[in-house]
């Protein structure tokens, strides 16, 4: 055998045994669409369509005047606004078990998120990263977005500790707070109802909703 062939056959015993890809482990699933949303992952993008998977690791991303809402394995439910952007960092939930672990990161655009089973009776550990700093949730339906000048956080219910590096603010069901560029978060208080009104406005999803694919067409 020469040295050129003895090459070539180790070349391809090395791919024979080469560990296949893991595919990416789905976590939950597209409950609604308005508009567009895409997501990307391994430099591969989709769309975002109603009922289609959504996986570990996902880019997910909406368009203009768009939004998505999506449920995860348990029962967590998202919902992202128009030109928006999120991530799941990281999700570990086994049915039936107490506990878990459930990271976010909304780089961009408003939110809701509604607690799961992550955040049962022992209160699992849920952290939501934003463009201000992080939410530690518990028991929780939260809103978070730019909104008046600032980036908002309003607690529709439960409890939310945000962590900014210029300071921190427990918020309980009904309070919020405001943080502006180069300050500490405001002191938690109920918001102005017309400030609720257009914060819960730029997550909610039209009866009327229709996605409109973006990709393959």
């Amino acid at each position: 055998m020469t040295l050129k062939s003895v090459g070539t056959f180790a070349a391809l015993f090395l791919v024979g045994v080469a560990p296949a890809i893991a595919a990416p482990q789905q976590v939950g699933v597209v409950a609604k669409v308005d508009r567009q949303a895409v997501a990307s992952q391994s430099g591969q993008a989709r769309d975002m369509a109603p009922q289609g998977p959504v996986f570990f690791k996902d880019m997910i991303r909406t368009g203009a005047e768009s939004r998505l809402e999506a449920k995860l394995a348990d029962d967590t439910v998202l919902t992202l606004g128009e030109n928006g952007r999120l991530t799941v960092d990281d999700f570990v939930y086994k049915p039936g078990a107490q506990g878990g672990k459930l990271a976010l990161s909304v780089a961009r655009g408003a939110f809701l998120f509604v607690g799961g089973k992550i955040e049962g009776p022992t209160g699992g550990n849920v952290a939501i990263k934003t463009a201000v700093g992080t939410l530690g949730v518990r028991g929780t339906t939260v809103w978070g977005g730019a909104i008046d000048g600032g980036y908002g956080v309003l607690v529709l219910d439960g409890e939310v500790m945000l962590k900014t590096k210029r300071g921190s603010v427990l918020m309980r069901k009904g309070q919020g707070t405001m943080v502006y560029k180069g300050r500490a978060p405001e002191a938690a208080a109920p918001w102005p109802d017309d400030r609720t009104k257009r914060a819960v406005a730029t997550v909610t999803i039209s009866e009327q909703a229709q996605f409109v694919p973006t990709l393959n067409r």
